[in-house]
C-alpha cells in the first residue's frame, strides 16, 4: 500500500573493479502543511498559523483512520522531514543532490490544487513547496511521491509536472511513495 522505500545511489570510480553501492535507510518521514500568507510569488509567514502534521510510520503508513481538512483560498508550506535508521534527519541529501530528485503530487481532481516548488536556491525537488488549496473538494487520496531520478532525466522536467500523473516515465526508483486522505473544504469549515 504505501512504502517508504531503501534509497540506493551508486557510485564508481575507474579503480574500483565493481561500482559501491552504498544504501541509505528512509527510516519514517513527516509532512507538515503550515498555513501561510501567499502573494504572487512568494509567502509570508502567518501569525497563529494552522499546521497539519502526519507521521508516516516504519511501513510508510499514516495513523489509521487520519484525514486532513484544508481550507479552500488558503496556501499551506509543504514540508517533508525524512529521517534514517538513526532518527537523523535527511531530507537535505534530497536536495543537495537536487539533479536526481523530484516530487510529484498526486491523487487531486483537476483545478483543486496547485503547487510551487520552494525548495532554497531553486533547487526544485519539494521537499519545501507551496500547496495552493483552490477548490472544495470530495475527500481523495493525497499522494506524495518523492523520486530518484536516472541521471539526466531531471532536465526533461519542468515545473508544471508537479501533478504529472505518468511520472513514471521520468525514469528511476521512488524514494518516497506517501499517501494520506485529504479533504479541501470551504473556509471556516469544522475540522473536526
Amino acid at each position: 500500500m504505501l512504502s517508504v522505500a531503501v534509497l540506493a545511489f551508486t557510485s564508481c570510480s575507474k579503480d574500483d573493479p565493481e561500482p559501491e553501492i552504498p544504501q541509505e535507510d528512509v527510516k519514517s518521514a513527516v509532512l507538515t502543511f503550515t498555513e501561510v500568507e501567499w502573494h504572487t510569488d512568494h509567502a509570508d509567514d502567518i501569525e497563529n498559523p494552522e499546521v497539519l502534521e502526519v507521521e508516516f510510520d516504519e511501513q510508510g503508513l499514516p495513523p489509521v483512520g487520519l484525514h486532513l481538512h484544508l481550507d479552500a483560498g488558503k496556501t499551506y508550506r509543504l514540508t517533508l522531514t525524512a529521517y534514517d535508521f538513526a532518527g537523523r534527519e535527511m531530507q537535505q541529501e534530497f536536495v543537495n543532490d537536487a539533479d536526481v530528485h523530484q516530487v510529484f503530487i498526486l491523487g487531486a481532481p483537476e483545478g483543486v490544487l496547485d503547487y510551487t516548488y520552494g525548495d532554497p536556491d531553486g533547487a526544485r525537488v519539494g521537499v519545501t513547496g507551496y500547496l495552493h488549496v483552490l477548490a472544495p473538494s470530495e475527500g481523495f487520496v493525497f499522494n506524495y511521491v518523492l523520486r530518484h531520478l536516472n541521471a539526466g532525466v531531471k532536465a526533461g522536467i519542468t515545473a508544471a509536472d508537479w501533478n504529472n500523473p505518468d511520472y513514471t516515465r521520468f525514469g528511476g526508483e521512488n524514494d518516497l511513495d506517501l499517501k494520506v486522505e485529504l479533504h479541501p473544504v470551504e473556509a471556516g469549515h469544522d475540522h473536526h
